[in-house]
Protein backbone atom coordinates (compact mmCIF):
# COMPACT_ATOMS: atom_id res chain seq x y z
CA UNK A 1 0.00 0.00 0.00
CA UNK A 2 1.47 3.33 -1.06
CA UNK A 3 -0.61 5.92 0.87
CA UNK A 4 -2.61 6.40 4.07
CA UNK A 5 -4.89 9.45 4.25
CA UNK A 6 -5.53 10.35 7.91
CA UNK A 7 -8.64 12.40 8.75
CA UNK A 8 -9.01 13.71 12.34
CA UNK A 9 -12.77 13.98 12.93
CA UNK A 10 -14.32 16.33 15.49
CA UNK A 11 -17.49 18.43 15.07
CA UNK A 12 -17.33 18.40 11.27
CA UNK A 13 -20.70 16.87 10.39
CA UNK A 14 -21.28 19.68 7.89
CA UNK A 15 -18.04 18.96 6.02
CA UNK A 16 -16.91 15.37 6.54
CA UNK A 17 -18.88 13.76 3.70
CA UNK A 18 -17.37 16.11 1.12
CA UNK A 19 -13.90 15.42 2.50
CA UNK A 20 -14.27 11.63 2.45
CA UNK A 21 -15.85 11.60 -1.01
CA UNK A 22 -12.97 13.67 -2.38
CA UNK A 23 -10.56 11.10 -0.96
CA UNK A 24 -12.56 8.20 -2.41
CA UNK A 25 -13.25 9.70 -5.87
CA UNK A 26 -9.81 8.69 -7.06
CA UNK A 27 -8.07 7.10 -10.03
CA UNK A 28 -6.06 4.35 -8.31
CA UNK A 29 -7.25 0.97 -6.97
CA UNK A 30 -8.50 1.02 -3.37
CA UNK A 31 -5.87 -1.60 -2.54
CA UNK A 32 -3.18 1.06 -3.08
CA UNK A 33 -4.40 3.47 -0.41
CA UNK A 34 -6.52 3.73 2.72
CA UNK A 35 -8.63 6.46 4.32
CA UNK A 36 -8.46 6.47 8.13
CA UNK A 37 -11.09 8.57 9.94
CA UNK A 38 -10.16 9.14 13.58
CA UNK A 39 -13.32 9.93 15.53
CA UNK A 40 -11.89 12.07 18.32
CA UNK A 41 -14.89 11.77 20.64
CA UNK A 42 -16.95 13.99 18.35
CA UNK A 43 -20.28 14.91 20.01
CA UNK A 44 -22.09 15.70 16.75
CA UNK A 45 -23.21 13.47 13.85
CA UNK A 46 -19.72 13.08 12.35
CA UNK A 47 -19.25 9.45 13.41
CA UNK A 48 -22.67 8.44 12.07
CA UNK A 49 -21.85 10.03 8.70
CA UNK A 50 -18.50 8.22 8.57
CA UNK A 51 -20.15 4.89 9.39
CA UNK A 52 -22.76 5.42 6.68
CA UNK A 53 -20.07 6.22 4.10
CA UNK A 54 -17.98 3.20 5.14
CA UNK A 55 -20.69 0.95 3.68
CA UNK A 56 -19.79 2.17 0.19
CA UNK A 57 -16.20 3.44 0.61
CA UNK A 58 -14.53 0.08 1.09
CA UNK A 59 -11.07 1.44 1.97
CA UNK A 60 -12.44 3.74 4.70
CA UNK A 61 -11.40 2.65 8.20
CA UNK A 62 -12.91 4.28 11.30
CA UNK A 63 -11.07 4.45 14.63
CA UNK A 64 -12.81 5.96 17.67
CA UNK A 65 -11.14 7.36 20.78
CA UNK A 66 -11.88 9.71 23.67
CA UNK A 67 -11.21 13.32 22.80
CA UNK A 68 -7.46 14.06 22.67
CA UNK A 69 -7.43 16.99 20.27
CA UNK A 70 -6.13 17.33 16.73
CA UNK A 71 -2.60 16.19 17.61
CA UNK A 72 -3.85 13.13 19.46
CA UNK A 73 -6.07 12.17 16.52
CA UNK A 74 -3.17 12.52 14.09
CA UNK A 75 -0.92 10.41 16.32
CA UNK A 76 -3.58 7.70 16.47
CA UNK A 77 -3.96 7.83 12.69
CA UNK A 78 -0.22 7.44 12.24
CA UNK A 79 -0.19 4.38 14.52
CA UNK A 80 -2.99 2.74 12.53
CA UNK A 81 -1.62 3.62 9.08
CA UNK A 82 -0.11 0.99 6.79
CA UNK A 83 0.82 3.07 3.76
CA UNK A 84 4.38 3.81 2.73
CA UNK A 85 3.38 7.50 2.89
CA UNK A 86 0.97 9.41 5.14
CA UNK A 87 -1.10 12.47 4.25
CA UNK A 88 -2.81 14.26 7.17
CA UNK A 89 -5.93 15.87 5.67
CA UNK A 90 -8.16 18.13 7.79
CA UNK A 91 -11.72 16.83 7.69
CA UNK A 92 -13.32 20.17 6.79
CA UNK A 93 -11.09 20.42 3.70
CA UNK A 94 -10.94 18.34 0.52
CA UNK A 95 -8.54 17.15 -2.18
CA UNK A 96 -8.92 17.06 -5.96
CA UNK A 97 -10.88 14.20 -7.46
CA UNK A 98 -8.67 11.84 -9.47
CA UNK A 99 -5.37 13.26 -8.23
CA UNK A 100 -3.85 10.25 -6.48
CA UNK A 101 -2.54 8.53 -9.59
CA UNK A 102 -0.42 11.57 -10.39
CA UNK A 103 0.69 11.98 -6.77
CA UNK A 104 1.49 8.32 -6.09
CA UNK A 105 3.53 8.02 -9.30
CA UNK A 106 5.81 10.71 -7.83
CA UNK A 107 5.85 9.06 -4.40
CA UNK A 108 6.98 5.79 -5.98
CA UNK A 109 9.59 7.28 -8.31
CA UNK A 110 11.16 10.02 -6.14
CA UNK A 111 11.07 8.27 -2.72
CA UNK A 112 11.59 11.52 -0.79
CA UNK A 113 11.10 11.83 2.99
CA UNK A 114 8.67 14.73 2.49
CA UNK A 115 6.61 15.99 -0.45
CA UNK A 116 5.18 19.53 -0.58
CA UNK A 117 1.92 20.20 -2.44
CA UNK A 118 0.11 23.19 -3.90
CA UNK A 119 -3.17 24.37 -2.37
CA UNK A 120 -6.06 26.80 -2.58
CA UNK A 121 -7.40 28.78 0.38
CA UNK A 122 -11.17 29.00 -0.04
CA UNK A 123 -14.39 30.13 1.62
CA UNK A 124 -17.77 28.54 0.94
CA UNK A 125 -18.12 30.79 -2.10
CA UNK A 126 -14.73 31.75 -3.53
CA UNK A 127 -10.98 31.15 -3.76
CA UNK A 128 -9.09 33.61 -1.54
CA UNK A 129 -5.56 32.55 -2.39
CA UNK A 130 -3.67 29.93 -4.34
CA UNK A 131 -0.16 28.58 -3.89
CA UNK A 132 1.85 26.31 -6.19
CA UNK A 133 5.42 25.29 -5.24
CA UNK A 134 8.14 25.84 -7.81
CA UNK A 135 9.19 22.84 -9.83
CA UNK A 136 12.59 21.44 -8.81
CA UNK A 137 14.80 18.96 -10.64
CA UNK A 138 15.72 16.82 -7.65
CA UNK A 139 15.04 16.58 -3.90
CA UNK A 140 16.78 19.00 -1.54
CA UNK A 141 17.69 18.63 2.14
CA UNK A 142 15.13 19.56 4.76
CA UNK A 143 17.25 22.44 6.06
CA UNK A 144 17.74 23.92 2.57
CA UNK A 145 14.04 23.54 1.92
CA UNK A 146 13.22 25.17 5.26
CA UNK A 147 15.45 28.17 4.60
CA UNK A 148 14.04 28.81 1.11
CA UNK A 149 10.33 28.45 1.91
CA UNK A 150 9.98 30.10 5.29
CA UNK A 151 6.78 32.01 4.54
CA UNK A 152 4.59 29.13 3.40
CA UNK A 153 5.26 26.02 5.45
CA UNK A 154 3.33 25.62 8.62
CA UNK A 155 0.22 23.61 7.87
CA UNK A 156 0.66 19.85 8.09
CA UNK A 157 -1.77 19.17 5.25
CA UNK A 158 0.66 20.80 2.81
CA UNK A 159 2.96 17.78 3.15
CA UNK A 160 2.94 14.06 2.47
CA UNK A 161 5.37 12.22 4.76
CA UNK A 162 7.16 8.92 4.37
CA UNK A 163 5.77 6.87 7.26
CA UNK A 164 9.11 5.18 8.01
CA UNK A 165 10.74 8.62 8.25
CA UNK A 166 8.18 9.70 10.88
CA UNK A 167 8.38 6.47 12.89
CA UNK A 168 12.17 6.07 12.77
CA UNK A 169 12.64 9.62 14.06
CA UNK A 170 9.84 9.48 16.65
CA UNK A 171 8.10 12.37 14.89
CA UNK A 172 4.73 12.63 16.57
CA UNK A 173 2.53 15.63 17.25
CA UNK A 174 2.76 17.47 20.57
CA UNK A 175 -0.59 16.93 22.30
CA UNK A 176 -2.63 19.35 24.36
CA UNK A 177 -1.80 22.54 22.44
CA UNK A 178 -3.18 24.47 19.49
CA UNK A 179 -1.04 25.45 16.46
CA UNK A 180 0.97 22.23 16.79
CA UNK A 181 1.91 22.49 13.09
CA UNK A 182 4.18 25.43 13.94
CA UNK A 183 6.18 23.22 16.30
CA UNK A 184 6.09 20.02 14.21
CA UNK A 185 7.20 21.32 10.80
CA UNK A 186 10.61 22.78 11.82
CA UNK A 187 11.33 19.60 13.77
CA UNK A 188 10.55 17.37 10.79
CA UNK A 189 12.46 19.49 8.27
CA UNK A 190 15.51 19.60 10.54
CA UNK A 191 15.76 15.80 10.26
CA UNK A 192 14.59 15.24 6.68
CA UNK A 193 17.31 14.24 4.23
CA UNK A 194 15.13 14.87 1.18
CA UNK A 195 12.18 17.12 0.32
CA UNK A 196 10.48 17.40 -3.07
CA UNK A 197 7.88 19.74 -4.56
CA UNK A 198 4.69 18.68 -6.34
CA UNK A 199 3.99 21.89 -8.33
CA UNK A 200 0.21 21.75 -8.69
CA UNK A 201 -2.86 22.54 -6.57
CA UNK A 202 -4.13 19.30 -5.02
CA UNK A 203 -5.59 20.53 -1.71
CA UNK A 204 -8.39 22.96 -0.80
CA UNK A 205 -8.19 24.56 2.63
CA UNK A 206 -11.51 25.93 3.90
CA UNK A 207 -11.43 29.13 5.94
CA UNK A 208 -14.49 28.90 8.19
CA UNK A 209 -15.76 30.94 11.11
CA UNK A 210 -15.47 28.25 13.78
CA UNK A 211 -11.97 27.04 12.96
CA UNK A 212 -9.10 27.33 15.45
CA UNK A 213 -7.27 29.94 13.36
CA UNK A 214 -10.35 32.19 13.20
CA UNK A 215 -11.39 31.92 16.86
CA UNK A 216 -8.81 33.88 18.84
CA UNK A 217 -8.93 33.47 22.63
CA UNK A 218 -6.43 33.60 25.49
CA UNK A 219 -5.55 29.93 24.96
CA UNK A 220 -4.64 30.57 21.32
CA UNK A 221 -2.21 33.30 22.35
CA UNK A 222 -0.79 31.23 25.21
CA UNK A 223 -0.23 28.14 23.03
CA UNK A 224 1.52 30.07 20.27
CA UNK A 225 3.97 31.49 22.82
CA UNK A 226 4.39 28.06 24.39
CA UNK A 227 5.48 26.76 20.97
CA UNK A 228 7.81 29.73 20.41
CA UNK A 229 9.37 28.96 23.79
CA UNK A 230 9.87 25.29 22.83
CA UNK A 231 11.56 26.27 19.56
CA UNK A 232 13.86 28.71 21.37
CA UNK A 233 14.81 26.08 23.96
CA UNK A 234 15.58 23.54 21.25
CA UNK A 235 17.88 25.76 19.19
CA UNK A 236 19.61 27.25 22.26
CA UNK A 237 20.18 23.96 24.11
CA UNK A 238 20.83 21.40 21.35
CA UNK A 239 23.35 21.17 18.55
CA UNK A 240 21.86 22.60 15.35
CA UNK A 241 23.44 24.11 12.24
CA UNK A 242 23.88 27.87 11.97
CA UNK A 243 21.43 27.91 9.04
CA UNK A 244 18.73 26.10 11.02
CA UNK A 245 19.33 28.30 14.07
CA UNK A 246 18.84 31.50 12.07
CA UNK A 247 15.70 30.29 10.31
CA UNK A 248 14.10 29.08 13.56
CA UNK A 249 15.02 32.30 15.33
CA UNK A 250 13.33 34.33 12.61
CA UNK A 251 10.24 32.10 12.88
CA UNK A 252 10.06 32.79 16.62
CA UNK A 253 10.46 36.55 16.23
CA UNK A 254 7.89 36.74 13.44
CA UNK A 255 5.41 34.72 15.48
CA UNK A 256 5.98 36.73 18.65
CA UNK A 257 5.25 39.96 16.78
CA UNK A 258 2.38 38.45 14.79
CA UNK A 259 0.74 36.86 17.84
CA UNK A 260 0.89 40.08 19.86
CA UNK A 261 -0.81 41.83 16.92
CA UNK A 262 -3.37 39.01 16.81
CA UNK A 263 -4.12 39.68 20.49
CA UNK A 264 -4.36 43.41 19.77
CA UNK A 265 -6.94 42.90 17.01
CA UNK A 266 -8.98 40.52 19.17
CA UNK A 267 -8.74 42.55 22.37
CA UNK A 268 -7.24 39.56 24.22
CA UNK A 269 -5.00 40.39 27.19
CA UNK A 270 -1.49 39.00 26.96
CA UNK A 271 -0.74 35.99 29.21
CA UNK A 272 2.33 35.98 31.47
CA UNK A 273 4.28 33.65 29.15
CA UNK A 274 4.56 36.51 26.63
CA UNK A 275 6.91 38.48 28.88
CA UNK A 276 8.95 35.32 29.54
CA UNK A 277 9.48 34.60 25.83
CA UNK A 278 10.10 38.25 24.94
CA UNK A 279 12.77 38.37 27.66
CA UNK A 280 14.64 35.46 26.05
CA UNK A 281 14.76 36.99 22.58
CA UNK A 282 17.92 38.83 21.57
CA UNK A 283 18.08 41.39 18.79
CA UNK A 284 20.19 39.25 16.46
CA UNK A 285 22.18 40.93 13.68
CA UNK A 286 20.85 38.51 11.04
CA UNK A 287 17.22 39.60 11.55
CA UNK A 288 15.87 42.05 8.99
CA UNK A 289 15.55 45.72 9.93
CA UNK A 290 11.77 45.72 10.40
CA UNK A 291 11.83 42.74 12.76
CA UNK A 292 14.68 44.25 14.80
CA UNK A 293 12.87 47.58 15.08
CA UNK A 294 9.57 46.05 16.26
CA UNK A 295 11.29 43.63 18.63
CA UNK A 296 13.28 46.45 20.26
CA UNK A 297 10.05 48.34 20.95
CA UNK A 298 8.38 45.22 22.39
CA UNK A 299 11.35 44.48 24.65
CA UNK A 300 11.55 48.11 25.77
CA UNK A 301 7.88 48.39 26.75
CA UNK A 302 5.51 45.56 25.89
CA UNK A 303 2.53 47.33 27.49
CA UNK A 304 3.07 50.49 25.47
CA UNK A 305 3.49 48.48 22.25
CA UNK A 306 0.17 46.71 22.90
CA UNK A 307 -1.67 49.93 23.85
CA UNK A 308 -0.43 51.92 20.85
CA UNK A 309 -1.28 49.15 18.40
CA UNK A 310 -4.69 48.62 20.05
CA UNK A 311 -5.48 52.33 19.75
CA UNK A 312 -4.36 52.37 16.11
CA UNK A 313 -6.46 49.31 15.31
CA UNK A 314 -9.60 50.86 16.84
CA UNK A 315 -9.13 53.99 14.70
CA UNK A 316 -8.56 51.83 11.61
CA UNK A 317 -11.83 49.95 12.26
CA UNK A 318 -13.77 53.21 12.66
CA UNK A 319 -12.36 54.61 9.41
CA UNK A 320 -13.35 51.44 7.57
CA UNK A 321 -17.04 51.80 8.55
Amino acid sequence: MILSIVLPVYNVSEYIEKCIRSCSNQDIPITEYEIIAINDGSPDDSLHICEKLAAEVKNLKIVSQENRGLSGARNTGLRHSKGEYVWFVDSDDWINDNCLKEITLKLKSIKSDIFWLGHNVVTSSKVLDSFIPKEIEKPVSGEDFFENHLDNLFYIWKFIYKRKFLLDNDLTFYEGILYEDLEFTPRALHIAKTCYNLPKVYYHYLMREGSIVNNIKLRNINDRFFICNRILEKIENTSVSEKYYKVCYEIVVRNVIGTIKMAVRSGVRLPTIVQEVVGKIKIQSFLDTRLKKEMRFIKLNLGAYYAINRFGYKIYKKLKK
